[in-house]
């Protein structure tokens, strides 16, 4: 049962109605698409809009992998008879369309349900809803509202805006200011202007960051598909993810882990089902003490700490504490190299490894 597998990275934007991609998306989700290999099943095929270099799927033998055969969309009407599954990143109108185009049986959630559990008024209601929403995260609907919320002592040390839907810190403002400085101001006023809500939180001071792994099938209970360890960049982007970690000094994970199990439900209940990565973190609050916040983020999609663990299992199967980071410079001696060094004949500026 052969599945198409398409790299929709910049899936987000098209549920924010943003449909055009910009030539820096494009190439960017060329660039990362092969690595949905580590996911793949033999026979399975992968769009990718650019030629990935042989080099590459030769390299992918060494593992033991049957390495899928990329195709172009010019190619997919020829494929039409033998592909009887999609998986997208994450699902949209756009795969919709063409899961109709090729025949291909429609087993996707609605759009009003990928829509609502990917926004991050949704994340916030279920927050509250369960109780473990931070007591100064807010959502504000005008710039004086923002400007004053931000002027609040709870905000001394930093504050985060985010905004309906985004990702790997795209569609966020993280600040260790006080104030919005003017290019921040122009970023939340086009937004608020729109007539779109922004979501107003803390800087936190991370101990721990946790992006865990849940697999929502249409009936019956939630999976847990795996638990990564999250370390992002600077700006809120993805810097890597580490498997089969050793989380004994984490002794709050037993409690984020049975709230999303719970989130999981309700996700679940608004008719949505397939992979969902939810972002949890534990912090330093005000004198020292530890808090736990288990539903930072909700991503009902694959995520990159998902992909994480595809390639800690063809890459370290037997290791522990196996990390698969971004970033143009080998960070281990042992690193291997998990994306092409060339795509359609051109140098691989987003570059991937996975090393233990």
């Amino acid at each position: 049962m052969p599945s198409l597998w398409i790299g929709n990275f910049s899936f987000e934007d098209q549920l924010a109605g943003r449909q055009n991609q910009s030539a820096v998306v494009r190439r960017f989700e060329a660039e990362l698409t092969p690595c949905l290999v580590a996911a793949t099943s033999q026979g399975d095929y992968v769009l990718c809009a650019e030629g990935v270099d042989e080099e590459y799927l030769e390299m992918l033998k060494v593992f033991g992998m049957r390495p899928p055969v990329f195709i172009t969309s010019e190619q997919l009407p020829e494929l039409q008879t033998e592909i009887t599954q999609i998986c997208p990143w994450g699902w949209t109108d756009q795969v919709r369309h063409l899961a109709k185009k090729l025949e291909v049986q429609d087993e996707s959630p609605s759009h009003e349900a990928v829509l609502m559990t990917n926004s991050r008024s949704y994340s916030l209601k279920l927050s509250q809803q369960f109780k473990c929403e931070l007591s100064d995260e807010v959502e504000v609907h005008s710039m004086s509202e923002l400007c004053r919320a931000i002027e609040q002592a709870e905000f001394a040390d930093g504050f985060v805006i985010k905004s309906e839907f985004g990702q790997s810190g795209r569609g966020q403002i993280i600040s260790r200011g006080k104030e919005l400085s003017e290019k921040e101001n122009g970023w939340a006023k086009k937004r608020i202007e729109s007539g779109r809500a922004l979501y107003l939180e803390p800087y936190l001071k991370p101990v721990h960051e946790f992006g865990i792994q849940w697999e929502i099938p249409r009936q019956g209970t939630p999976a847990l598909f795996g638990i990564t360890s999250l370390n992002s960049g600077r700006n809120g982007q993805f810097a890597s993810s580490s498997v089969n970690k050793n989380f004994d000094s984490f002794p709050e994970l037993e409690l984020i882990i049975e709230k999303q199990k719970e989130a999981c439900c309700e996700i679940q209940n608004a008719g949505y089902f397939g992979p969902v990565g939810i972002d949890a973190m534990i912090y330093e609050a005000s004198g020292g003490t530890r808090k736990t916040r288990p539903l930072q983020d909700i991503n009902a999609r694959w995520t990159m700490g998902r992909l994480a663990i595809c390639w800690a299992n063809v890459c370290f199967p037997e290791e522990k504490n196996v990390s698969w980071a971004h970033g143009n410079t080998r960070p281990s001696e042992n690193a291997i190299r998990t994306s092409p060094k060339l795509v359609e004949g051109k140098s691989v500026q987003h570059q991937t490894w996975c090393y233990s």
